[in-house]
């Protein structure tokens, strides 16, 4: 279960229920869940958690995957919004472009509750996730971290990119980078970078593509664990196995597992029960009319092998077998 702020919000649900829901409730209240795409198995675990909350406050959630088109997006939202939602649950596809989502929402008198994807405008009620920079910064921390551990003067690796202009890819790459500035070590850590779309058989190909031109790198981290994992194949097949450390962003049941074998150094944990879940339970509350802060955020965690089994339990509640 989620901690912090986040428990405050589910435990204000909780009494809201026992109290009856209070004045002005609906006596069917209906949500809309828009996920950006359910292909990336982060999303999937969203969604799991995202309808286990649906089904512990008892309410209608109709869902849409805008499967990374915003054009799509959009037309899924409007939709849900004809089916008489109360609520939008978002997860932004795009910064700039979901906004329209968002302001076809506003149009209508439909509150937003925006969850781990988070467009650049439009108003919305809250904002339940992380902050995804952070991740990036963690990703920062793990390679710092590495330099000081090698010795090195300099170290050299691949930086596997997500989807060219998505809105978390963009928050990491800025997070990673601004940290390792910050640290001083721009110009110790070099990183050549390649978008590989989140997709575990594109990291593998494209570090297969760059490894057999050149194999003289130290690391390689991705922007998130379906690349990493792909990536890990790659390292293997090369015969690279303990010469090249790596480390993702997720906590893949996979990518944990990986660790606790030795085969992957790091990733970095975001936590799809706060943040699935935390949508639901945002939106149940602002159609109640409670109060919500504007960023309700839920922390990154970086996972080696000091810490790997704490976070087994809670991937392997939500993450789809």
């Amino acid at each position: 279960m989620p901690k912090g702020t986040t428990l405050t919000l589910l435990a204000a649900g909780a009494a809201l229920l026992a109290a009856g829901a209070g004045a002005g409730a609906e006596e069917k209240p209906t949500i809309g869940i828009s996920y950006q795409n359910l292909a990336f198995p982060y999303v999937a675990a969203l969604q799991k958690a995202a309808q286990n909350a649906c089904k512990a406050l008892q309410v209608e959630c109709y869902e849409a995957d805008a499967q990374n088109d915003t054009d799509k997006e959009l037309r899924n939202v409007e939709s849900m919004i004809g089916k008489g939602i109360g609520c939008l649950a978002f997860e932004a596809a795009s910064l700039e472009a979901s906004v329209a989502s968002i302001n076809a929402a506003d149009k209508k008198g439909v509150p937003v509750v925006q969850f781990n994807g988070k467009a650049g405008g439009g108003d919305y009620v809250t904002f339940v996730g992380s902050a995804q920079t952070d991740s990036g910064a963690k990703l920062g921390q793990f390679l710092a971290a590495l330099h000081g551990r090698l010795g090195k003067p300099k170290l050299r690796g691949i930086y596997l990119r997500g989807v060219a202009g998505q809105v978390t890819d963009i928050a990491r790459n800025d997070g990673l980078k601004n940290h390792l500035q910050t640290a001083g070590l721009a110009g110790k850590i070099e990183l050549v970078e390649q978008y590989a779309d989140y997709d575990r058989g594109k990291g593998q190909s494209v570090t297969e593509s760059m490894l057999s031109r050149d194999k003289n790198y130290d690391f390689i981290v991705a922007n998130n664990d379906d690349m990493i994992l792909g990536a890990l194949q790659a390292v293997q097949q090369f015969n690279l196995a303990g010469k090249i450390h790596l480390a993702g962003v997720d906590g893949l049941p996979e990518a944990l597992a990986a660790i606790k074998g030795g085969q992957l150094d790091a990733t970095v944990f975001q936590d799809p029960e706060g943040q699935g879940g935390g949508g639901v339970w945002g939106c149940y509350l602002a159609m109640r009319g409670v109060k919500l802060p504007k960023d309700i955020l839920i922390p990154f965690t970086l996972v080696d092998g000091k810490n790997v089994d704490a976070f087994v339990a809670i991937a392997d509640r939500v993450y789809v077998k």
